[in-house]
């Protein structure tokens, strides 16, 4: 079940990496889902198309039934913004798991009450460890640690260059000594480049399959 999956050894633990995904034994981490997103751009008059609302609600179900874990995580912003009707559409897939714990680290978009969240299977807070890790939504600063801490909101991303003129930018989980970003699990999410030290780890999501970079 694991073949498609990089192996990366932080502080001595194992540590999988996925297609836009992290996984230490049977716990899964993603972060910046921004459910509702497409949502907000149709109200602000965005001609969005539906596939691309159906798409994160596809690669989360098939997180779900590829991986099996007893506990998925979500680094923050599940939803974009307020409740609407993409929260029920979670709902309906949370039900089919329910030897799944699931669990939201919130973040600057989580701004609905922690009922609305448990009405939907997720349990809340503002960080947790697990394994090598703290968890939370944005960075901490180095003064705050005691572990290396894994999380989200930057949305990374890092530019491929081809032989000829072509680049594009992929998603990407940015290691560093102290930190690890989480790429966006998100599909309307955006990018932003990081420019990684000489220390620094980049793995790189290329067609689903994760290259280490640097």
């Amino acid at each position: 079940m694991n073949d498609s999956l990089l192996s990366v050894d932080v502080e001595g633990h194992e540590v999988l990496l996925g297609d836009r995904f992290l996984k230490i034994e049977n716990t899964v981490v993603i972060s910046d889902v921004h459910l509702g997103k497409t949502m907000h751009f149709r109200k602000a008059g965005l001609p969005i198309p539906s596939t691309a609302r159906e798409a994160d609600q596809r690669a989360l179900l098939k997180l779900l039934n590829t991986q099996q874990p007893e506990r998925l995580i979500v680094l923050g912003d599940l939803f974009h913004s307020v409740h609407n009707s993409e929260a029920e559409e979670l709902a309906m897939i949370t039900s089919q798991f329910t030897a799944v714990e699931f669990t939201l680290v919130m973040g600057n978009h989580d701004v609905m009450a922690a009922s609305h969240y448990r009405s939907i299977d997720f349990e809340t807070c503002h960080a947790l460890d697990l394994g090598p890790f703290t968890l939370t939504h944005e960075p901490l600063q180095d003064a705050e640690l005691n572990k290396v801490n894994l999380h989200g909101h930057l949305h990374p991303g890092v530019l491929l260059r081809g032989k000829g003129r072509q680049s594009v930018v992929v998603p990407c989980f940015h290691f560093q000594k102290t930190h690890c970003c989480m790429p966006a699990f998100g599909a309307l999410t955006g990018l932003m480049k990081v420019k990684p030290k000489r220390t620094d780890r980049i793995f790189g999501v290329i067609d689903k399959q994760v290259v280490g970079l640097l």
